[in-house]
């Protein structure tokens, strides 16, 4: 047991910045255009400028809930992404949400994301693509 001959462990991959909570990761999806997803699995989501909770990422629970919500005016649909994101620590708003929220704003209140329900499921929105740890299609 321990002997010098064992290789040690390969060393873990670098955490995700620190969150008022620490992690808390799920599996969320996103509908956007084919050419959009593109761009997005090369490099990484943009915030948004408007919504339900202002300008940022919205990812639905399931791939069939993105149907019904990716609905606004900067929404595409015809490609669905699965993401891993650390949404942390949570903010429940009401179903009409806050439209003047942002990324800072919701900082300064120690959260570090929202989750609501507009009434077809729940949404989580982050205001960071750093929040975003991996995709696939």
């Amino acid at each position: 047991c321990g002997s010098a001959a064992e290789p040690s462990p390969p060393a873990p991959a670098p955490a995700p910045a620190p969150s008022p909570s620490g992690s808390k990761v799920m599996t969320l999806y996103h509908q956007t255009s084919p050419e959009i997803a593109a761009l997005i699995l090369k490099s990484h989501f943009k915030p948004g400028t408007e919504g339900w909770c202002g300008g940022g990422i919205y990812f639905a629970t399931s791939p069939e809930a993105t149907n019904t919500k990716a609905i606004g005016p900067e929404s595409h649909k015809g490609f669905i992404i699965e993401a891993q994101v650390d949404v942390g620590r949570v903010l429940h708003m009401p179903k009409t949400c806050d439209r003047s929220m942002t990324g800072q704003k919701l900082l300064s209140m120690s959260y570090d994301s929202i989750t609501f329900n507009p009434g077809d499921g729940d949404e989580y929105i982050v205001y960071s693509s750093d929040r975003v740890l991996s995709t696939k299609q």
